[in-house]
Formats: C-alpha cells, structure tokens, sequence
C-alpha cells in the first residue's frame, strides 16, 4: 500500500470512482475520517494508511474497485484467488 494508490483510477475511471466513493460512504458511517482522504493523502490524513485499522479497508476498496473495473471492460475470470484480506475481496 502507498498513499495515491488508485487516485489516477479514481480521477479517470467512472466505474473505479462508483466503487471507491460507495466504499468511502460505508467507512464514513463508522469514522470521523473520509477513507479517500487516507488513501490519497488528503488533508494531511495519508500517514493513517500504515495502520492496519486503514490499510486493510483501503486495500479492500481498491480491490473491488479493480474488479469491476475489469468486469465493465468484460473480463471475467474463471477462477480468483487471495490471501488473507485479499481472500475476502476475491470471493
């Protein structure tokens, strides 16, 4: 993880964005901080995304946000795999 990891997605890519924001409105029910403001850096929250408690939900969002990026262009894979968090999002 790195702090601007899928910003040029989020900016370029409608079906990115859809995912990213959605996940976004879920975190923000349970936090005071916006997660797309951790992700990219935002109002100086970007050190936020060594912890875990971030790092996980951010990695989540992209992930998913990957996937229907992919599926909107018509790739569907036959078979997905992950490890640890990444199980979850593969399901």
């Amino acid at each position: 993880q790195w702090v601007g990891m899928g910003e040029a997605l989020y900016e370029s890519e409608p079906v990115v964005r859809a995912v990213l924001d959605r996940c976004d409105d879920v975190m923000r029910e349970q936090r005071d901080i916006l997660l797309l403001d951790v992700m990219f850096g935002r109002a100086g929250h970007g050190d936020l995304l060594d912890e875990t408690a971030w790092t996980q939900p951010a990695i989540y969002a992209l992930e998913c946000a990957l996937t229907a990026l992919w599926a909107s262009v018509g790739i569907e894979p036959e078979v997905v795999v992950g490890h640890s968090l990444g199980e979850i999002a593969a399901a």
